[in-house]
């Protein structure tokens, strides 16, 4: 299969000019074969008539020199055979394109005619006549020196005309199986436009206009995909920012009430102080996430220890895992690493920050240092709840939230590992997780090394 759009057009043009060629050969020959056969015959048949008349009435001496000016002034070769054979002969050519046995005819009465041809079209004859004179019955042979050039400009112009209508034609009933992915995709780019994509490009050519409808396709999936998400986005926003505000709708109204003592009120108080807090991580993590993805984020990388910056973040969350007794334990030989040290602190921060919440009392959390492979892996590792396969898939999702009930209570938005993963990808790396339910939960970051 022809993969070049170039190629294509050029076989299509060279096709169509074949078959123009090959159509208009047996079209002209079809208009022009008669008309041009029966002009030479009029033509010759008068000036035979016109000989005739002539030589007989000339005396035997006076013959061949008429003959011979004949044929110098009308430019046509003559020869007049009796039945002894050749008796005259005028002319450029030396002898004519009749048999013996064609002559006898003609001196028996017959006429004879026998073409040239450009083409199957006879362009010159030689021509048998019967010449009668007093004495005897001759044949006279009348043929054109030069062709005429005249109807062979007609001709020629007649094939050309042909030849172009014909290919003309060829050429865009070819080229309208060609440009057919283009129609499709304009009718696409249309429905597009109106925020419909569900479109279905369908080719099998290789070629440029294939490729550019298979990557149209993707693009248009791609929105779809897109769209879906937005969609889903706008929705999960609602949701995050409607359920808060109820709740603290609710418990101010609770407030108004008379009568409330002043445990009641402190417990409304910080309920409405909490959720208020939980709209606060809300907006700020959704401003840092579309800060990221504007790629107008101040990527500032720098020389950074690794190690002693996930040892700072353990120590400013100990109020949280202290909390609720997990034990942490930690493998941090001295790593170095080219990294933008605040954004990495947000990535270890989202990610201890869940260990934390979904480890049970008492259980055990340790961060692991590891390198290798051009490689630096940073390994979270707790005994918390674990997460399902299918919402394993689904984790980076934003506000995509695996224990719903679980991340509503401890605060969660959904969009913590949606930073950590958009982060990491900034970085040139790339985050994978191990877990199974009841069993814990491995995250891993892999970062390039220096």
């Amino acid at each position: 299969m022809i993969k070049s759009l170039n190629l294509k057009i050029l076989l299509i043009f060279s096709v169509s000019i074949a078959v123009g060629l090959g159509s208009s050969i047996p079209i002209t020959v079809y208009l022009f074969k008669d008309q041009i056969t029966k002009s030479i015959q009029n033509e010759y048949s008068v000036r035979s008539w016109l000989i005739s008349d002539v030589f007989s009435r000339l005396a035997p001496t006076e013959r061949g020199l008429y003959l011979k000016q004949l044929s110098e002034k009308q430019k046509v070769s003559l020869w007049i055979y009796d039945r002894n054979g050749l008796r005259y002969a005028y002319g450029l050519i030396s002898k004519p394109n009749l048999s013996d046995e064609d002559i006898r005819r003609v001196q028996d009465g017959a006429e004879v005619v026998r073409h040239t041809s450009v083409l199957p079209i006879p362009t010159s004859l030689y021509m048998g006549f019967t010449l009668q004179t007093a004495d005897e019955q001759l044949a006279l042979v009348i043929h054109p020196e030069s062709s005429n050039i005249f109807q062979l400009f007609i001709i020629l112009g007649a094939l050309i005309l042909i030849a172009l209508s014909i290919g003309s034609i060829k050429f865009i009933l070819f080229t309208s199986i060609l440009v057919k992915p283009l129609k499709a995709l304009t009718a696409a780019t249309k429905k597009i436009a109106k925020g419909d994509y569900n479109i279905d490009l369908q080719t099998k050519s290789k070629d440029e206009l294939g490729v550019l409808s298979e990557q149209f396709q993707q693009m248009a999936n791609d929105l779809s995909q897109v769209e879906r998400m937005r969609q889903e986005f706008v929705s999960n926003v609602s949701h995050e920012i409607q359920t808060p505000l109820a709740s603290i709708s609710g418990f101010v109204s609770i407030l108004q009430t008379d009568g409330l003592d002043e445990a009641e009120q402190l417990r409304c108080l910080n309920i409405i102080r909490n959720e208020s807090m939980r709209l606060s991580r809300l907006s700020e993590n959704m401003l840092r996430l579309a800060t990221i993805d504007s790629n107008h984020y101040p990527f500032l990388p720098a020389l950074v220890r690794l190690d002693r910056q996930l040892r700072r973040i353990v120590v400013a969350a100990e109020p949280q895992w202290a909390a609720k007794r997990l034990n942490i334990h930690l493998e941090l030989p001295k790593t170095a690493i080219h990294a933008d040290e605040d954004l990495l602190s947000q990535v270890w921060l989202n990610i201890f920050s869940n260990s934390i919440k979904f480890t049970p009392e008492g259980g055990d959390i340790s961060i692991e240092l590891q390198s290798g492979n051009g490689e630096i892996g940073v390994v979270f590792r707790d005994t918390g709840i674990g997460i399902a396969e299918e919402d394993r898939k689904r984790i980076f999702e934003r506000f995509y939230m695996a224990d719903k009930s679980h991340n509503r209570e401890a605060g969660g938005s959904g969009l913590g590992l949606a930073i950590v993963k958009r982060v990491v990808e900034l970085h040139g790396g790339r985050v994978e997780i191990d877990s199974a339910v009841g069993k814990g939960t491995a995250v891993t970051v892999f970062l390039p090394a220096m």
